[in-house]
């Protein structure tokens, strides 16, 4: 990502995020994301100065690292308790509400974590498990749990449970 589609999505996530400390969290997102990225000279201090931001911000009772693939326009209307794996892939326009996991459903150096399409609404509480891929336009219902694929254009909620929109 380069430094005009970071400004973009930084537009793109003005827009759509109204509280103060949401924008300040995806002012902090997409810079830090945008420097640890790079491999260049600035990279390490950089580093240091986005996470020091984060964790005395927004990730004091969350986990969002910096190197989470978030598309433009996500929202997070409660940032609170909403842990995301390193190596999860989120999609534009999504909403993500408090107390949601997505993350792999293995411990160590894994890369089985979730792939999410864009439009995508999570309930409080949905947790996400596992290499699966969310399709677009997907409704995950409050505490429902993922651990297989959805397609596109579904509604979940329970265990896997999909219902036709």
């Amino acid at each position: 990502m380069n430094l005009q589609e970071v400004k973009n999505a930084i537009i793109v996530d003005r827009s759509k995020n109204l509280h103060p400390k949401n924008i300040f969290f995806i002012y902090t997102y997409r810079l830090g994301n945008y420097f640890i990225s790079k491999n260049s000279l600035l990279y390490k201090p950089a580093e240091i100065f986005f996470r020091i931001i984060a964790k005395f911000t927004y990730n004091k009772r969350n986990h969002i690292p910096m190197q989470t693939s978030i598309g433009a326009g996500t929202v997070f209307p409660h940032l609170l308790g909403i842990v995301i794996s390193g190596n999860a892939v989120i999609g534009k326009n999504a909403v993500i509400m408090h107390q949601v996991t997505i993350g792999d459903n293995v411990v160590r150096n894994s890369h089985n974590s979730p792939v999410l399409g864009d439009n995508i609404f999570i309930g409080a509480g949905a947790k996400i498990i596992g290499n699966v891929k969310i399709g677009n336009n997907v409704i995950i219902g409050a505490n429902a749990v993922i651990t297989k694929n959805i397609p596109d254009n579904k509604v979940v909620v329970g265990a896997n449970i999909i219902l036709e929109k």
